[in-house]
């Protein structure tokens, strides 16, 4: 192949990703106007702040799914371990006294745990990641139920517990907009730095891409996969724990409704299932059309069961448009 054609088909390739980012651009100003129209409250200042803050989590586990997707990979554990999250840290202040963010960095330290382990038996002894995961994410909810027997830790009388999520810093029509926003929003900053500007970031793109090819080029194919597992673990785990700080409550439960919106967000922001294709902002801005759905059809009065329905509709158009693409 000459290097002519090369060059023409990356920028077929380019021009192709680029129409698909408009799309879902335009697919979101769209659904916006549609719910602006339909409920006179959804445009209010105060409603978009609050989409914003609601979106925290599900942007957190966003970011873990899509950097597994990239090497090739699934997490299934990722609503589980958010849920191990917020439970660790409030089991710990509630039950065994520990300070309040000693308690968080263990919950942060749980979730890095989790995180080696999926990342160590897909790299390192072949399970594939999806079973793994899976075993994972049943072990975590048998700990989540012998902690917690199946009740919520209510957290009304810590404040320090509910600084992240609560705390106001500055207010918009008078919605506060706590520290958690700012985390995730730090959160994709780093996470397009990694991918854009350092070299396990490339790394990450080949080993997805083509594993023979990154493993001709010389890079660990084990370390990027258990480092991208590790940080899933940890962004889930926060996730969770922010989600928390925000309810105040530990809910030993929220894993199923995260997990599915976070695979959503991720593939209509672009990222392929197959591996090699991710992008950050786009990841965001999947991530924030899944929350305006949401936050649309509660307020025209959908139920939520058919809330189920529309997103994994929504999934399955998203990932045969890929799949149409490769063709």
């Amino acid at each position: 192949m000459s290097e002519t054609t090369q060059i023409v088909k990356v920028k077929r390739k380019m021009n192709r990703d680029t129409r698909q980012s408009i799309v879902v651009l335009i697919a979101l100003v769209v659904m916006m106007a549609f719910f602006g129209i339909m409920s006179e409250y959804f445009l209010k200042p105060s409603n978009l702040v609050t989409l914003f803050v609601s979106a925290v989590p599900l942007g957190l586990i966003a970011i873990a799914q899509s950097s597994c997707l990239l090497t090739g990979n699934f997490d299934m554990s990722v609503g589980m371990v958010a849920s191990l999250g917020g439970i660790i840290w409030t089991w710990l202040i509630v039950d065994l006294g520990v300070p309040t963010y000693a308690a968080f960095a263990i919950g942060l330290v749980a979730g890095l745990i989790s995180g080696l382990i999926a990342g160590v038996t897909t790299a390192y002894m072949k399970v594939p990641a999806w079973i793994s995961t899976f075993a994972l994410m049943q072990i975590w909810n048998g700990v989540i139920l012998i902690i917690t027997n199946g009740d919520a830790y209510r957290m009304t009388k810590y404040n320090d517990f509910k600084w992240l999520g609560q705390f106001k810093i500055f207010s918009i029509d008078g919605v506060g907009i706590p520290p958690a926003v700012f985390i995730l929003i730090l959160a994709y900053i780093l996470f397009y730095i990694l991918l854009k500007y350092t070299k396990l970031g490339r790394d990450l793109y080949v080993i997805g891409g083509n594993q023979e090819a990154a493993r001709n080029a010389g890079i660990n194919i084990n370390r990027g996969i258990v480092f991208v597992f590790t940080m899933s673990g940890v962004l889930s785990s926060l996730a969770g724990m922010l989600f928390a700080s925000r309810s105040g409550s530990g809910q030993p439960i929220i894993g199923d409704f995260y997990s599915m919106h976070a695979i959503a967000g991720s593939v209509i922001g672009g990222t392929a299932m197959t591996g090699g294709k991710t992008n950050p902002i786009m990841t965001f801005v999947g991530m924030m059309m899944v929350t305006v759905l949401q936050n649309g059809l509660n307020m025209i009065g959908v139920p939520a069961y058919y809330q189920h329905l529309v997103t994994g509709a929504i999934v399955i158009l998203a990932i045969w448009v890929q799949t149409e693409r490769r063709k």
